[in-house]
């Protein structure tokens, strides 16, 4: 027992000795192991996110002035370097970066340098595996998490990011095999690059990915969770019909819980949330959605259970999918101040922040800001934990260019901060006054016409902010408020109004793809001109003609046409045609008849893997602009679909074509028919850009 006692009495010593002897290492090392987890010690919170994509092919050579790489400010706290491919090899030791997916134009040596370079500046680099460019195959999915590992330590890699994005998109991200792949990547990398080195494993998932979906995949809801399914009108304050209502101009939030990729990562969070350091989560591209800190909020719940932290992630303007929504500066202050402030689950000093697409990006709206610049402004926010005093204030409801019928009433909603009064103006007259919340009021009997909304905001310091807006005021019997029907839509509500073949539809139930005055589930209201005046020149209905009919039409014809005939047509003609014939044409003929014979009917289950292949589609010819995989059907505006149109369509009023909302017109000069007027585009016009929307838009009127 004495031996023994003595032993580790020399033991204790000798190793007390080490560790004097290393003890300014040990206290660099960490110092070092704290900077790369983020960690503040003084205060025990962590620096804040400010996360940028950098996409790897915009980098220059690096000179003696640096590189566009290198010259990254430290206010971008950590970069996304994109993207190297999932399937990549590597062998450890080679600096080797051919194939590897990275587009540098250097060579693996100067990589490495480059991530040193920035390291030493303080900005943590990590390595983006995927995006949309290469997840589109079965191969993708062959990884070798050694070799990621590998290449990640070879060149000093703070971590990786998953921006798992399967076929190029978040369509099926939620499908079960494509959230067990999820796990599997999180799960593999962590075991090779732990945390207990330093090493981060982040995420890129879709902006929606927090909130419940329970169909088709039970297990993407979490009832437990504030953000469940089931309380989504309570989360949004919206109708639960508009779920579904991406689109639209309204905003509605609740259409955040309508996609396909909602709720994905709830089953992820429940096996590997510990493993993650950080989600940065893509708030773009959802849509007109407007109360986007919900997704923020959403992702903060699991953040407060699993332990990670949480980036929202903004688009420098414009969005490739964004209607009637863009990160201007001033939302870009405001939700990085939200994200300051803690939000709603109390995360302020817990390191969380902000993430941009992408870095070198310059905005669409102000030419003097790009992704860079963000980062700075959002940086200032985060840093000193909210800066932000000033009062602000949003309109909120009605949104602008809303059309409300003269015996309607509306609320008139604003979102205020930082503000103890808010002030409501119509055209600049003074109607009501709130000191506390809900800052709103009810606005009734306006003239038919467009009025100006403002409302001023002021705090007890006497500072102010003001907002505006434009609404105008319809007939009761007008339909420029009423949506053209669309066979994608859902309409799950009862009642719900619709424009079809210059007539005016109501819906008995939910339907969706049923058309009007084919099926039973739609009721004919009325024509339209009827009860107040949309006719034009006379006939039953029509403009210029017979029943319903445009230029000298018969039935539903346009310009001297049969039943539902376009020009000398017969039955649903277009030119001189027999059936649904378009010049000359016999039965679904185009030019000289034929039944398009030649041309292949979609296949909803055939990749058509060569660009310029045509398709018929519910009677309409498209062209595929890059490679169909099974299931995108022709129609999306934004997918890789186009409509052909043929013999002079469009091109002037007598072959206008029925205005599509959901349509994209990219040729100037193209006519269309909407609410019984033609117009003409003077440029590009995105999907839902509708006529009249903005006397100082796309269209010009044509005619009456």
């Amino acid at each position: 027992m004495r031996k023994r006692f003595l032993g580790i009495m020399l033991f204790l010593t000798a190793v007390l000795t080490s560790c004097n002897q290393f003890e300014e290492f040990n206290d660099v090392a960490k110092d070092a192991q704290q900077d790369l987890n983020g960690e503040t010690r003084a205060n025990n919170s962590q620096t804040p996110l400010v996360v940028g994509y950098f996409p790897s092919w915009s980098e220059t050579y690096p000179t003696a002035a640096g590189s566009r790489l290198r010259n990254m400010p430290e206010e971008v706290t950590h970069i996304f370097l994109s993207f190297i491919k999932p399937n990549m090899r590597y062998t450890k030791g080679s600096f080797d970066i051919k194939g590897v997916g990275i587009e540098v134009p250097y060579d693996g040596i100067v990589l490495k340098e480059t991530v040193d370079h920035l390291k030493a500046k303080g900005i943590k680099v990590i390595l983006s595996i995927g995006g949309e460019t290469y997840w589109g195959t079965d191969e993708s999915y062959d990884i070798d998490f050694v070799a990621v590992a590998d290449f990640v330590r070879d060149f000093g890699f703070d971590g990786i990011d998953w921006d798992y994005e399967p076929n190029g998109g978040f369509q099926t991200i939620g499908e079960p095999i494509n959230v067990q792949r999820f796990i599997t990547m999180i799960r593999e990398s962590r075991k090779l690059l732990p945390k207990e080195e330093g090493f981060l494993i982040a995420c890129a998932p879709a902006g929606c990915g927090a909130l419940g979906r329970p169909t088709p995949y039970a297990n993407n809801d979490d009832p437990t969770s504030p953000y469940a399914y089931a309380k989504r009108g309570e989360v949004t304050g919206d109708a639960l019909s508009n779920e579904y209502n991406a689109t639209a101009p309204e905003g509605y939030t609740i259409s955040l819980y309508g996609f396909a990729s909602t709720g994905h990562m709830i089953p992820v969070f429940k096996e590997v949330g510990h493993d993650i350091d950080f989600v940065a989560f893509q708030g773009y591209n959802t849509g007109s959605a407007s109360q986007r800190e919900i997704m923020y909020d959403s992702y903060a719940y699991y953040a407060n259970i699993y332990g990670f932290r949480v980036a929202f992630g903004m688009h420098v303007p414009a969005e490739p999918w964004g209607p009637y929504y863009t990160y201007t500066e001033d939302k870009v202050r405001e939700y990085t101040a939200y994200v300051a402030e803690g939000g709603r689950h109390n995360r302020a000093g817990k390191g969380d922040g902000v993430m941009f697409w992408q870095l070198l990006q310059v905005s669409a709206v102000d030419r003097n800001m790009d992704g860079i610049k963000y980062s700075q402004i959002s940086y200032e926010i985060l840093e000193n934990h909210s800066p932000v005093t000033t009062p602000s204030v949003s309109i909120i409801s009605p949104i602008a260019n809303t059309l409300v019928r003269e015996s309607e009433s509306f609320n008139f909603v604003a979102r205020v901060k930082r503000a103890t009064k808010a002030e409501f103006y119509v055209d600049n007259i003074l109607v009501a006054t709130a000191t506390a919340e809900p800052f709103q009021t009810t606005i009734s009997n306006l003239e038919i016409g467009t009025h100006d909304l403002k409302v001023v905001v002021s705090n007890a310091q006497g500072e102010t902010a003001t907002a505006t807006s434009t609404i105008k005021v319809i007939s009761d019997d007008s339909v420029e408020d009423l949506p053209l029907w669309n066979k994608d839509t859902v309409y799950a509500t009862g009642g719900t109004l619709v424009l079809y073949s210059n007539k005016v539809w109501s819906n008995k139930w939910w339907t969706q793809g049923d058309i009007p005055g084919q099926s039973d589930v739609w009721a004919f209201v009325r024509n339209v001109g009827e009860a107040g005046g949309d006719t034009d020149n006379g006939g039953d209905n029509g403009n210029n003609g017979g029943d319903n009919g445009n230029t000298g039409g018969g039935d539903n014809g346009n310009t001297g046409g049969g039943d539902n005939g376009n020009t000398g047509g017969g039955d649903n003609g277009n030119t001189g045609g027999g059936d649904n014939g378009n010049t000359g044409g016999g039965d679904n003929g185009n030019t000289g008849g034929g039944d398009n014979s030649q041309i292949e009917e979609y296949d909803i289950n055939k990749t058509y893997s060569t660009a310029g292949t045509v398709v018929t589609y519910q009677g309409k010819k498209y062209r595929n602009k890059w490679w169909v995989n099974p299931g995108e059907v022709p129609g999306n505006p934004n997918g890789p679909w186009e409509l052909i149109l043929e013999n002079g369509e469009g091109t002037t009023p007598d072959k206008a074509l029925e205005y599509d909302i959901n349509a994209t017109y990219p040729t100037a000069g193209t006519h269309v028919i909407y609410n019984g007027k033609t117009y003409k585009n003077k440029w590009y016009v995105s999907a839902g850009d509708y006529p009249g929307k903005d006397q100082w838009g796309p269209w010009e009127l044509v005619t009456q």
